[in-house]
C-alpha cells in the first residue's frame, strides 16, 4: 500500500512549506515530493514525511481529503492574504472539518438555519436575520454561540496561521467559520458577523477580483447592520455624541470603538466633521490598531460541553483526539479557542527542562 498523495500534499500546504523546503527538510530531492504528490509515497515513509511536516504518521493512514476549495472558501480581506497564507489557512481548515467529523460521531449538534439571502441587499438581509433568530434590535449575545445555535460550525485559527484573519466555507450542507485569536475580541465579532454574511448573500458567487471587492464590501454592510442596527442607533444615541460617550456605547454593543464610530456616520448621527474628529481622537488612544480595555474573547459552547463529555464518558482527552487526527495537540488547542487543554511541548517550554523534570532553583541577589 501507499500513502495517499493527496494526505502528503495537505501535510505539506498545512506545514507552509514549498516542495523544495519540505525535500530539504526530508532530505531528498524536489523530484521525489512531486513524485509522492502525484503517485503517492511507499508506507514506510510516513514517520520521515510526518517529521518533516509537522505531524504525526497517523496523519497519512486517514482518508483521501485535500484542502478546502479555494474558490469556494470566503477570505477576510482576501488581497492582502497570499496565496501561501491561503493554502496553510484551508489546509488547517481541513483538519477543523475532520475535527468536528469526530465531535458529530458522539454528539447530536443544531440543524442548520442559515437562509439564502442573495436575492436581498446587505442590509435588509441584516435586519432578515435578525427577525427570523428572534433578535430584535438589541445587541448580540454571544456571537460564537448564537452562530452555533444556528448550526454554524465555528472554529478559531492555529497559530500558524494568524496572518488570515477569518474565512467561512460550506462543505457537505454544513457551514464553517474559522476566527483568527489574534485580534481583539470586538474584531472577531466583526468578523464573524463578516463571514456570516457571506455564507447568507454570496453561495455560489462566481470568484472575480470585481465580484470579491462587491462581495467584501456588501459583508461589511451586513455585518454592521447585523452588529449595531441602525434603527437602533437613531433611536438610542442622540446626535454628536462625544468620544467618550462613544467608548461606553461600544461596550455595551460588543463591537470595537471605530466600527461603532462608522456605524454612528452612517447613521447621520455624527457630521463629517466631527466623524474625522472622533477617528483622530480614538486614534490617539490607540483604537486604530486594538481595543484597549476591551471585552473578554467569547468562547465556543460546543468546545466547553463536549470536549469535558467526550473525556469523562469515552476517555477521549486533547491527546487522544490529536491522535486520530495525525496532528499534535497544540493543533486542536490551536482550533478550538484554546478550550481543548494541551501540554506544553518540550521544544516550547523555553527552560530547557524536559516533561516532568523539576526546576532547579537557585538563589538571586
Amino acid at each position: 500500500m501507499t500513502i495517499a498523495p493527496s494526505r502528503i500534499t495537505l501535510a505539506r500546504l498545512r506545514a507552509g512549506v514549498s516542495k523544495t523546503q519540505a525535500a530539504e527538510r526530508l532530505g531528498a530531492t524536489p523530484r521525489t515530493i512531486r513524485n509522492y504528490e502525484t503517485d503517492g509515497a511507499p508506507d514506510h515513509a510516513a514517520t520521515a514525511l510526518a517529521r518533516a511536516l509537522g505531524c504525526r504518521a497517523e496523519y497519512f493512514s486517514r482518508p483521501e481529503a485535500g484542502p478546502l476549495e479555494e474558490d469556494r472558501v470566503f477570505f477576510r480581506a482576501r488581497r492582502r492574504t497570499s496565496a501561501a497564507q491561503k493554502h496553510q489557512a484551508t489546509a488547517a481548515g481541513r483538519t477543523g472539518v475532520e475535527l468536528y467529523a469526530v465531535i458529530t460521531d458522539y454528539f447530536g449538534l443544531p440543524g442548520v438555519d442559515v437562509p439564502e439571502l442573495a436575492h436581498l441587499d446587505p442590509v435588509a438581509a441584516a435586519q432578515l436575520i435578525r427577525t427570523e433568530w428572534g433578535l430584535g434590535v438589541d445587541p448580540l449575545p454571544n456571537s460564537i454561540q448564537l452562530a452555533e445555535s444556528k448550526g454554524i460550525r465555528v472554529l478559531s485559527l492555529p497559530g500558524a496561521t494568524a496572518d488570515v484573519d477569518a474565512f467561512s466555507h460550506w462543505e457537505d450542507g454544513r457551514p464553517y467559520i474559522f476566527l483568527s485569536t489574534a485580534k481583539s475580541a470586538e474584531r472577531s465579532r466583526f468578523d464573524l458577523a463578516h463571514e456570516l454574511g457571506h455564507l447568507v448573500l454570496h453561495t455560489g458567487l462566481m470568484p472575480s477580483d470585481e465580484g470579491e471587492r462587491n462581495a467584501e464590501r456588501e459583508a461589511d454592510q451586513f455585518a454592521s447592520e447585523l452588529l449595531v442596527p441602525m434603527i437602533w442607533l437613531r433611536s438610542t444615541v442622540h446626535r454628536e455624541p462625544t468620544v467618550d460617550e462613544i467608548l461606553k456605547l461600544k461596550t455595551h454593543c460588543g463591537v470595537s470603538a471605530m466600527a461603532l464610530t462608522y456605524a454612528l456616520h452612517k447613521a447621520g448621527i455624527l457630521t463629517d466633521w466631527n466623524y474625522r474628529q472622533a477617528c483622530i481622537n480614538l486614534g490617539k488612544r490607540g483604537y486604530k490598531t486594538g481595543e484597549p480595555s476591551g471585552m473578554a474573547r467569547e468562547t465556543s459552547r460546543v468546545f466547553s460541553s463536549v470536549l469535558p463529555s467526550l473525556k469523562r464518558n469515552h476517555g477521549i482527552g486533547t491527546e487522544e483526539l490529536a491522535r486520530s487526527l495525525g496532528v499534535h495537540p497544540p493543533e486542536i488547542h490551536g482550533l478550538t479557542f484554546g478550550q481543548a487543554l494541551a501540554g506544553i511541548p518540550r521544544t516550547e517550554r523555553g527552560d530547557g527542562r524536559t516533561p516532568g523534570e523539576r526546576p532547579k532553583l537557585r538563589v538571586v541577589h
